[in-house]
């Protein structure tokens, strides 16, 4: 058997794999944004049908749709993960994928193989998208001294197999606009040895063994309690985003969301407060942040309404820039 098939079909079915562990955290965590990242890794069973040549499975229509189907997960990825609340260029994208889904069920009709190394272009105007705007996400808390290391480090090495996945996505561009049915053996080496780092570091990235996590915060200080220093370091984003230009006291903040809390679970036991937030998504921080209980407190407390909106606001900005600690954070 080909041993360039053999590894291809080892790598396909790791990367499954980390589809599914990614569709289990988003079902367990009810994250939505996470679906479409496993859809991503779940569509890597259409690398089984490269056109290598005495592939049994080489198909280039199943090859390369199932090649558009994963980048429209991944640009919805993208957009529901890097661009909550704010606007993004997805219709532009998505737009993209249907030209070249166009393009591409034109091109393999007539054989045109010029055209559907075309197509693999959008593919590197995704992954660009990708790597421009986890930068950007990387940048806001590179300094931050209560983002834990391992969340930094996940970005860095997310920024590390994005430009290997363009590197050989660039590859399969430039093969296949020789008019040749077939990527050349030496390319498909290249690229199987550039996509087993790449997927090495996914696994890193979306996965993440525990000891891993560990070693890449060896150096952070110690606390009690991991999900105690999550929290901690959750609640002192909030804490200090809702003291920023608004005159409140941070301690005047952190009781307010926690008696927010307290409210949504219909419980004052401090015990069950705390181990309600050590499991909180996204989406249960934002209903907090809006919610009524949270307002009453702090409007009780002194503040005037204008101070309590921009509180809140900037404690939800905070939550849509800080949002590797919670989204993306491990489970």
């Amino acid at each position: 058997m080909n041993p360039q098939l053999i590894l291809l079909t080892i790598l396909t079915i790791v990367r499954f794999w980390i589809g599914l562990q990614l569709f289990l955290t988003a079902r367990k965590s009810k994250l939505s944004n996470l679906y479409w990242l496993a859809a991503v890794f779940a569509l890597a069973i259409y690398s089984l049908f490269t056109p290598i040549a005495n592939s049994p499975f080489g198909n280039y229509w199943v090859f390369h749709l199932g090649f558009i189907a994963g980048h429209f997960c991944l640009a919805m990825f993208i957009h529901t993960t890097f661009y909550r609340g704010k606007n993004s260029p997805i219709a532009f994208m998505l737009g993209l994928m249907v030209v070249a889904f166009c393009i591409d069920i034109y091109a393999l009709s007539i054989n045109d193989f010029n055209l559907v190394g075309i197509v693999a272009l959008v593919g590197i105007i995704n992954w660009l998208w990708h790597l421009i705007v986890a930068s950007s996400a990387y940048r806001l808390i590179a300094a931050d001294s209560s983002v834990e290391k391992w969340v930094k480090a996940r970005y860095r090495l997310m920024g590390v197999y994005i430009v290997m996945i363009l590197f050989t996505t660039a590859q399969v561009v430039v093969s296949t606009t020789n008019l040749s049915p077939y990527v050349p053996g030496w390319v498909l080496s290249v690229n199987i040895l550039m996509i087993l780092g790449s997927i090495i570091l996914q696994f890193l990235v979306w996965v993440m063994p525990e000891s891993f996590r560990r070693w890449l915060n060896r150096e952070q200080t110690a606390r009690p309690a991991q999900e105690e220093h999550r929290t901690l370091s959750v609640l002192d984003v909030f804490g200090t985003a809702m003291t920023n230009d608004t005159g409140l006291k941070s301690i005047a903040c952190l009781y307010a969301i926690r008696a927010a809390v307290a409210k949504r679970i219909g419980s004052e036991n401090s015990a069950a407060i705390q181990s309600y937030i050590n499991t909180m998504s996204y989406q249960e921080w934002d209903l907090i942040l809006q919610h009524a209980e949270l307002h009453r407190i702090l409007i009780n407390g002194g503040a005037d309404e204008g101070a309590v909106s921009k509180a809140v606001s900037n404690a939800r900005q905070a939550l849509v820039d800080k949002q590797s600690l919670l989204t993306l954070a491990t489970r």
